[in-house]
């Protein structure tokens, strides 16, 4: 049911969309391609504004037990990669130097977020809307409830997955101007910051970037010498910081491969207490794992993190066991879910329900994950409540794009594009950042946190633009060429 709901919905906001970008363009206020800079301070303005609503009604900050830690690490300089280094400096270490307050990092991550939408709002007046329509849109993004929430989080997530809005943003820049974009000293820059951010705010965000690199040294042979140079230099860089640095300077190591089994874990855990069939060698690797009341006391159906991050329970979760004998215990996985698939199957859709379904919105007015108290006037939490339950009490919802929604929205965008394109397969290339995430996250961790795919709402924004031009105008001349819609 939940996925029949997200289908409706993602294709009425879809339908929406195509007929809102219709009527502007027969009423001829769809003009783009002259962007003014007083413009800029329009955008801006609406954005601060939302920005300080955001704060006040989180004041002083959404602090979930991930960000406390980085927190930590930054006011006694003793750091790990657990959580990704280069995203605690920039989003704490920094902040806190000026002002040593949860709201720093807020507010920090707010103007982060605002950088990002600016330029999406420049990105749609270049080729795509007016100021009106991209005024719109702004809005139309900024009274998002998951917006207000995700931006006062300083979580890595977060600038993560607007880094993936704006790399995608690029993507489709490189398309457009048949790659002249990237050869502009400015563009080259920007394009290598938004590959930091990729990279180094995530983990995982390393798969990302290089199925990303390895499409535009296949498709984009005019930009090789530069993409492989660049790629090349990167990767090394990389290489020497996150292991002879970090050694250096005694960095802590992040999870490694204990993170990684998120999936089969729950499987395992799945299959275990809900009656299936387990062998006793099977049960005394899960007893090395984890103590095995542990495994009934906090089972969760759609979220191992419960059993692995409990605190003061005998024989917690054993990360350094899982990292020396994650192949048996991979082993163990495939005969479970051999001898019992239809829990198998059960378990692995309640996981990664949240990256499709809209059934179970998130729950605004409280979080239970929330380490600080709240501290704002309560007139604006209270108003900002009655808000999100208006919103969810009627129809309106549908106006606000959730993870599930977002993400049918892109496939319903990448449908229309392969339509349109056809055999053009560099056509295709902006959806391979958002979509190879997805994908990773599937395969390779719970996906029970939202704000692991938040990237599914952001780049589905600039991707609906991209899929609803009637024709594309690209040259090798000119990286002003616009779409024409």
């Amino acid at each position: 049911m939940p996925l029949i709901l997200s289908l409706i919905f993602g294709i009425g906001g879809f339908v929406f969309i195509k007929l809102l970008y219709k009527k502007a363009d027969t009423l001829n206020i769809s003009e783009y391609g002259h962007f003014e800079k007083r413009e800029l301070l329009l955008f801006l303005t609406l954005i601060l504004i939302v920005d300080i609503v955001a704060i006040a009604w989180n004041y002083p900050a959404s602090m979930e037990p991930d960000a406390m830690s980085q927190y930590r690490q930054a006011l006694k300089n003793k750091y790990t990669d657990w959580h990704p280094l280069f995203h605690t400096l920039i989003f704490f270490k920094l902040p806190t130097a000026i002002w040593q307050d949860y709201t720093s990092c807020a507010i920090f991550q707010c103007g982060f977020i605002a950088l990002v939408l600016l330029y999406f709002c420049f990105f749609c007046r270049k080729y795509f809307l007016s100021k009106k329509l991209t005024t719109i849109l702004l809005l139309f993004i900024l009274a998002n409830p998951i917006y207000l929430k995700m931006a006062t989080k300083p979580l890595k997530d977060i600038p993560f997955s607007y880094c993936m809005m704006l790399a995608t943003i690029f993507l489709i820049e490189i398309y457009i101007t048949n790659g002249t974009w990237l050869k502009q000293k400015r563009n080259k820059i920007l394009f290598g910051l938004v590959c930091f951010g990729i990279v180094f705010f995530r983990h995982n965000g390393i798969a990302n970037f290089l199925l990303m690199i390895a499409a535009l040294i296949i498709f984009y042979k005019d930009n090789q010498k530069f993409i492989i140079w660049f790629s090349t230099i990167f990767l090394v860089v990389r290489f020497i910081i996150t292991v002879p640095v970090y050694n250096i300077l005694d960095i802590g190591k992040n999870g490694g491969v204990s993170e990684m089994l998120g999936v089969p874990l729950n499987q395992i855990s799945y299959i275990y207490n809900n009656g299936g069939i387990v062998f006793q060698d099977e049960l005394a690797i899960m007893n090395r794992i984890s103590n095995l009341e542990n495994w009934k006391k906090f089972y969760r159906k759609n979220n191992f993190n419960n059993i692995k991050f409990k605190k003061g329970t005998p024989n917690n979760y054993d990360k350094e066991y899982v990292k020396q004998n994650y192949k048996e215990i991979l082993k163990i996985w495939i005969h479970m879910a051999y001898r019992n698939p239809i829990l198998a199957c059960k378990s692995y859709f309640y996981v990664i329900s949240p990256i499709w379904g809209i059934s179970k919105r998130i729950n605004f007015t409280e979080s239970k994950h929330n380490k600080i108290e709240y501290c704002g006037p309560q007139w604006v939490r209270t108003t900002m409540d009655n808000y999100v339950l208006i919103l969810e009490k009627t129809h309106l919802k549908h106006f606000l794009l959730d993870i599930g929604e977002g993400l049918m929205l892109i496939l319903l965008s990448l449908s229309l594009t392969i339509r349109r394109m056809r055999l053009d397969y560099k056509a295709l290339i902006p959806y391979i950042l958002v979509l190879s995430n997805i994908v990773i996250i599937m395969c390779l961790i719970t996906g029970s946190e939202k704000r692991f795919v938040y990237s599914s709402i952001l780049c589905a924004y600039p991707l609906i633009l991209y899929a609803l031009c009637n024709k594309i105008t690209r040259t090798a001349s000119n990286s002003e060429a616009p779409l024409s819609a």
